[in-house]
């Protein structure tokens, strides 16, 4: 029996109040049918969206005919053609026009083939599209890691009044030298982080209160690097008029998944005298992706 070899591919853009930008990058996918999105998540509070989408991989993959880095490649390409940064403002923290791209093996597919197909596809943007670009995970020859590369260039700290990110990045250029690339960001663009990894889940919590300060604290008894839930990452956003959420990555949700988190969110809330609201997933399951990805293409069964 053939092995079933898939690669996921999430796309982040700082972009979900602008119908005209998200249908021009969504055209572009749909140039490559082989690799559809699967999922689509916006949030107009934050002003971003997140695409999934998965393709099937050859057992000796080209990157050059690898149909999920054409659909991922045609996106970046519209997204920069539509979107300024300069004119973007949000609750969600954000590095570029395309925020960040994470590749991710499914079934049978190994991490080394979706690392190969996240290296490519950072040498066509930071050297064709000249947008510094900066590699993590299996992507990067040291194995950096996500957070470590956005504590480097200043992503979790506001720029704009009200807990917001707003316009271009607040220095062109920066310490940490990006993998491929020029090494000044242009302000309209961004940079763009891209990296692959086993599978992440995202999962966030409404705290009903605007203490910012107090959710901090909770998000970081959260977290692991507080002390918290072995490799759960947390950060407190605010969101809209009267909602604080803690936003969390999950890096091994096997292990650590979203009743726990939000368990422990509800406890130091308590602790705080603020009251959780239940928490939701920004995304499906890996495996109802695959299940989705079936469904659009049944002969991969």
């Amino acid at each position: 029996m053939l092995k079933l070899m898939l690669a996921c591919c999430k796309v982040y853009i700082s972009e979900s109040q602008n119908r005209a930008a998200l249908e021009l990058i969504e055209r572009a996918a749909r140039l490559f049918p082989e690799a559809p999105i699967i999922n689509k998540f916006e949030d107009e509070t934050y002003n971003r969206v997140g695409y999934t989408l998965v393709s099937k991989l050859a057992p000796k993959p080209s990157s050059d005919t690898c149909a999920l880095r054409g659909a991922v490649l045609a996106m970046v390409k519209a997204a920069f053609e539509a979107i300024n940064l300069e004119m973007h403002c949000g609750n969600h923290p954000r590095l570029g026009v395309v925020d960040h791209i994470c590749f991710h093996p499914l079934a049978d597919a190994s991490l080394k083939q979706t690392a190969g197909i996240a290296k490519s596809l950072a040498a066509d943007i930071g050297s064709n599209l000249q947008v510094p670009t900066f590699l993590y995970g299996a992507a990067h020859e040291e194995e950096r890691t996500l957070d470590s590369i956005r504590r480097e260039l200043g992503y979790f700290k506001p720029n704009s009044s009200g807990n917001q990110w707003a316009g271009g990045m607040i220095s062109e250029s920066s310490l940490l030298k990006p993998d491929v690339g020029p090494a000044q960001a242009a302000q309209a663009k961004g940079v763009v982080v891209i990296g692959s990894t086993r599978w992440v889940d995202n999962y966030n919590v409404p705290i009903f209160s605007t203490n910012i300060a107090a959710v901090r604290r909770i998000a970081k008894r959260v977290s692991g690097r507080g002390g918290g839930l072995p490799s759960v990452q947390a950060m407190a956003l605010a969101y809209g008029e009267n909602v604080t959420e803690v936003a969390c990555n999950l890096l091994e949700p096997s292990r650590i998944g979203g009743d726990q988190v939000q368990l422990e969110v509800e406890r130091h809330a308590e602790e705080e005298g603020m009251i959780a609201g239940k928490g939701y997933y920004t995304d499906f399951s890996q495996e109802k992706i695959i299940k989705r990805y079936l469904d659009f293409n049944p002969l991969c069964d």
